[in-house]
């Protein structure tokens, strides 16, 4: 009875073997060769339900003239990690605006430049830190700001998602420069701060809606960065320190949305 198993199983095999073989060859019987990674083409009429289409959003030779915006306000009562802290009178918020010009050199890909302005301000009036009961200390007066400007060269790539030209989603990668300044003290101002040089490589998909025919609005969210930094720390006019050193983040926060609005010609 064992053998007899091993028989038909043995059978089946050569049969499956045989089958697959058939299936792989021509007309004429002529086996071909099977290329990994090649298209799978199931679809005898031409055309896949499941494909997704894209449309002319950004023809070619059009101008587009814009700027990105963001702005962020929050409080103690906003944010779960100021929210360490106990009895605080304390805020942030950051200003970024960044005015850009791009040409669509062929359709639904642009190529352009983009200048970014960014301020933000942090401070703590007097606070309690307590972390879960087990430790706990006063802190007080302690101020942070920092601004920064740069220039990008990024390229765009639209995907269009309707045959009017309305809507679609983007994705920019971009080469920039960054200098910021950064000065953080407790109590009276002080000569101290902290500049910062950054070369990065940027990520930003958004999406795109055309209510008029020459103006489009947007929504970007920066998502990933790779950058080389070089900061310098000074104190009292006299250089502290240096530092070099490379990052690689991804990021998905607030603070990282831009609203945009361009002008088409």
């Amino acid at each position: 009875m064992k053998k007899s198993r091993i028989l038909i199983a043995s059978l089946g095999l050569i049969l499956a073997v045989t089958t697959a073989g058939a299936q792989n060859r021509d007309a004429k019987g002529v086996r071909q060769t099977v290329v990994l990674g090649a298209p799978v083409h199931n679809d005898t009429t031409k055309h896949s339900n499941r494909s997704l289409k894209s449309y002319v959003i950004a023809p070619k030779g059009e101008w587009q003239f814009g700027a990105t915006i963001a702005y962020m306000d929050v409080s103690a009562n906003d944010s779960e990690f100021l929210l360490l802290l106990n009895d605080t009178k304390s805020g942030a918020s950051v200003l970024r605006l960044a005015p850009n010009v791009s040409y669509t050199y062929m359709d639904n890909q642009s190529i352009g430049l983009r200048f970014q302005y960014t301020s933000a301000n942090a401070v703590v009036d007097a606070a309690t830190l307590d972390l879960l009961g087990n430790f706990s200390t006063g802190i007080g007066d302690v101020h942070a700001r920092t601004h920064s400007y740069g220039g990008h060269v990024y390229n765009r790539s639209y995907l269009g998602l309707d045959n009017r030209g309305r809507i679609g989603l983007f994705m920019d990668a971009s080469l920039g420069y960054t200098r910021s300044k950064t000065i953080s003290y407790m109590g009276d101002p002080s000569d101290t701060y902290v500049v910062n040089d950054k070369i990065s490589l940027n990520f930003c998909p958004g999406v795109i809606y055309f209510p008029m025919n020459n103006v489009s609005v947007y929504v970007a969210l920066s998502l990933a960065d790779l950058s080389y930094n070089h900061s310098v720390g000074y104190n009292a006019g006299e250089v502290s320190g240096t530092r070099n050193f490379f990052r690689a983040q991804t990021k998905l926060n607030l603070l990282a949305l831009n609203f945009g609005l361009s002008i088409h010609l």
